[in-house]
């Protein structure tokens, strides 16, 4: 505020000496000093669908307000910024993006997007897998610890990568129906392959767990930074151990179909914190570059 006062009274003490024409130059300038100095927030891309992810940044400290809910923008790489994830229940239109003292607004629009109807039938036993809420708790557990915290800056730049040949047998965010009875939605991707097909890191990051759970069987998640993750689930076998750093393309484990699964495949999913997002954005651009 001090410095915007000292353009103005610049500009005052031009006039009254050099005339309009030198008025109208410093003029330009110190509104354009004035433009740098003021705080303001990006949203990219600014044009969304229900399930993806947003990246919204400053340069400066902010906390800004989305859906009801308000997100604490982190230090990294001189500039504040934050994932925010775009709920599967959010009804197409244009939100803002404020920031806590309602200065600042940066204009979102989510998209209609409809999403299909997968149907599952498994076994009698393998359907009772999914009504053991003790083991199924005791894992979430061990899952949520794992992404409770996550590097402030980003161990990658540059956009994510498939993690296995094989085919997309289930895309992201299907409406999962086992035994005609609906379950959750299917917040992940399914790459079919053969039993051994090598399992790649998609990006470099530290791994935060590496271990045989109940329902996705052998499994892996990664911390990319900035709280983004990627989990790895129904591994035949392991190939990496909690706290080791990877890169992207290292062989991290072998395909297979351990745990709750009714063939060999990956089920690959990225999330922030612990929701699940499209990870399609990631695979098209470095969300750095997101437009």
């Amino acid at each position: 505020m001090f410095q915007s006062m000292v353009s103005l009274m610049t500009v005052v003490a031009l006039t009254l000496t050099s005339g309009t024409a030198a008025c109208s130059q410093v003029l330009e300038g110190a509104y354009a000093s004035v433009e740098k100095q003021q705080p303001s927030i990006s949203v990219t891309p600014a044009r969304t669908y229900p399930g993806d992810v947003i990246f919204v940044r400053s340069k400066q400290p902010q906390t800004v307000t989305l859906f009801s809910r308000s997100y604490r923008l982190q230090p990294s790489s001189n500039e504040y910024a934050r994932f925010i994830p775009i709920p599967f229940d959010v009804k197409p239109g244009d939100y803002n993006v404020q920031s806590a003292d309602k200065k600042l607004t940066a204009t979102l629009t989510v998209q209609p997007k409809q999403f299909a109807v997968d149907k599952l039938t498994v076994s009698k036993q393998m359907n009772a897998m999914r009504q053991d809420t003790a083991r199924i708790n005791a894992d979430q557990k061990k899952i949520n610890a794992a992404r409770a915290s996550s590097r402030a800056t980003p161990y990658f730049s540059e956009p994510f990568t498939m993690p296995a040949k094989g085919t997309l047998t289930t895309p992201f965010g299907y409406q999962r129906v086992v035994n005609g009875v609906p379950a959750n939605r299917h917040a992940a991707i399914d790459i079919a392959n053969k039993t051994g097909t090598p399992i790649w890191a998609s990006n470099h990051g530290k791994v935060v767990l590496a271990d045989s759970l109940y329902l996705t069987g052998n499994t892996i998640i990664i911390d990319h930074g900035m709280n983004v993750f990627s989990i790895y689930a129904h591994l035949s076998k392991l190939a990496v151990a909690t706290g080791q750093e990877v890169k992207q393309g290292q062989v991290i484990g072998l395909m297979g179909t351990t745990g709750f699964s009714t063939g060999p495949h990956l089920h690959y999913g990225m999330l922030i914190g612990n929701t699940y997002v499209n990870p399609q954005p990631f695979f098209d651009a470095s969300p750095f570059l997101w437009k």
